[in-house]
């Protein structure tokens, strides 16, 4: 007999998964060290201290959504597509960034020579650049299938809710 687990588990684990993960998006730096940031650093509903860059402010991290369900009536068919687009990307996600960081050690390996072959260097360097594209895309054509899973109406309700200070939404 094979045990389901509940939806609302999965998407609590595709969450935190993705707040671990933070997959860039595009626009976003490469450090020195090959790390890629997202700023903000993680999916969250608090606004952050910068304001959202032009992509992130038209899409909806999950999490944002998955908070605020009810007031946003999400209804149990919107649901079930948007946990299935979250386990669908985070799996496409998950799988790029094991191969990322394959490419990423094949470049330490390269760089680690006392005399590092330049051609090498930056071949290698760009399979570790068309990864990290390839793990923003997959994060961005997630989020753009949330989005449409939502109706104009909730859209709009998520950028007021998104909007608000911090002190309303935590009550202090």
């Amino acid at each position: 007999m094979k045990l389901r687990t509940p939806l609302s588990l999965v998407f609590a684990m595709a969450m935190a998964a993705c707040a671990r993960a933070a997959p860039p998006l595009p626009g976003d730096s490469v450090a020195l060290d090959g790390a890629v940031t997202l700023s903000p650093p993680k999916f969250s509903s608090a606004p952050s201290e910068a304001p959202l860059g032009a992509i992130e402010s038209k899409l909806f991290p999950p999490e944002l959504i998955m908070e605020n369900q009810a007031a946003l009536q999400i209804t149990a068919p919107q649901r079930d597509a948007i946990l299935k687009e979250v386990e669908r990307g985070q799996t496409e996600i998950l799988h790029l960034q094991w191969d990322l960081q394959g490419e990423k050690e094949k470049l330490v390996a390269v760089l680690d020579a006392d005399h590092v072959d330049e051609a090498k260097a930056k071949d290698q360097a760009a399979h570790v650049m068309d990864f990290e594209n390839r793990v923003k895309s997959a994060h961005l054509m997630m989020l753009v299938r949330v989005k449409n899973e939502l109706t104009p109406a909730q859209q709009r309700s998520l950028r007021e809710l998104r909007a608000r200070p911090t002190a309303t939404k935590d009550g202090g």
